[in-house]
């Protein structure tokens, strides 16, 4: 079975700089199969030219004919490397990827117990914020805490996404 996202609803976890580029790391993709620490050729990324690699090569010059290139480890965390020249921060690269979506294998699903995720986007589609694994009841309470202290100033409506926790077992 496979999943489709966009990088506009994944929140990335650092910003590196190396020589020769710099990349996005984001956490595992959501549940995603267990990945090897070399080339599983299991990812599509859409609308951009793109090559999986190894995660000792995200500061190798990247061929001319790529854009991005990836890499996906036994940490199972999706890395987005980038030539300097493409995106010289953060903010420029998701902003330019937001759109883009990558089309991946779930990994083989457990339901966890009786336990529910939240995840909660903007009027972007952006997540700003996942809940642990919770009860329904524990769920629906931490939506409307979040609901009821969230900064007024912020523009746009939010959106929940109410998820069946599972553990991705091999």
């Amino acid at each position: 079975m496979q999943a489709i996202l966009r990088f506009g609803e994944l929140k990335p976890e650092q910003f590196m700089q190396g020589v020769n580029n710099n990349w996005l790391i984001f956490p595992p993709l959501p549940f995603g199969r267990q990945h090897s620490s070399g080339i599983d050729g299991d990812i599509v990324i859409s609308a951009t030219p793109t090559i999986e690699i190894i995660d000792a090569d995200l500061d190798v010059a990247i061929d001319p004919q790529y854009t991005y290139a990836y890499s996906i480890s036994t940490d199972n965390k999706f890395k987005l490397a980038f030539s300097k020249t493409t995106h010289k921060d953060k903010n420029s690269a998701m902003e330019a990827l937001e759109c883009i979506s990558i089309k991946y294998e779930l990994g083989n699903l457990q339901p966890n117990g009786n336990y529910y995720r939240m995840v909660i986007r903007n009027s972007l589609g952006e997540e700003i914020h996942r809940t642990n694994p919770e009860t329904l009841e524990r769920t629906i309470q931490v939506a409307s805490t979040f609901d009821d202290s969230r900064d007024t100033n912020a523009g746009g409506f939010l959106k929940y996404e109410l998820v069946r926790d599972y553990q991705v077992v091999n």
